[in-house]
């Protein structure tokens, strides 16, 4: 009985994140691929990607604030970001990357063609924008990552009560 209300629970999480945009079907369909084949694999799988993507959030915070930007290395690691959201299925992180990806080109193309000093005051509204767009980033991910935790907690208790009924079934 308690595994079917944990179960009830998690599909009430999974549901909540989907209404909300956090995720789509891809995280569904990917927590019952790897439920399959070991239910660890799920809990690995959401810790892995939450500690991938806040250790390159966090490198491309460090990289906004030096003087000389990089935006192409801040460009790819937006795409690392972008993909790794894709493949889970956590689709805020994904779009807000594509708006930083957006605001990266756009800076590349239209600073290119400017007289140096009018390129300078682009360079920094483009630096600005490219800032709080981050730090959009970094918020969606922050609240993805705090239900996708919530999510494996849940899937941790799962397996638990699972072993619990298998050990005491077996007596």
């Amino acid at each position: 009985m308690a595994l079917s209300i944990l179960k009830e629970i998690q599909l009430s999480l999974l549901n909540q994140m989907l209404q909300k945009g956090l995720i789509n079907n891809e995280f569904e369909h990917l927590m019952i691929s790897k439920r399959a084949q070991d239910p660890q694999s799920v809990v690995q799988t959401i810790e892995e990607y939450c500690a991938e993507v806040e250790a390159i959030l966090s490198q491309m915070k460090n990289d906004i604030d030096t003087p000389e930007v990089v935006f192409s290395h801040l460009m790819a690691s937006c795409e690392l970001v972008k993909d790794k959201s894709i493949r889970i299925g956590s689709v805020l992180v994904s779009s807000t990357c594509m708006l930083l990806i957006r605001a990266c080109d756009e800076r590349n193309k239209k600073t290119s063609k400017m007289h140096v000093q009018l390129r300078q005051v682009h360079i920094n509204i483009y630096n600005f924008r490219f800032s709080l767009i981050l730090e959009l980033l970094k918020n969606d991910f922050s609240t993805t990552q705090s239900q996708l935790e919530v999510y494996a907690r849940m899937e941790r208790r799962i397996i638990i009560v699972q072993i619990d009924e298998a050990g005491s079934s077996s007596f």
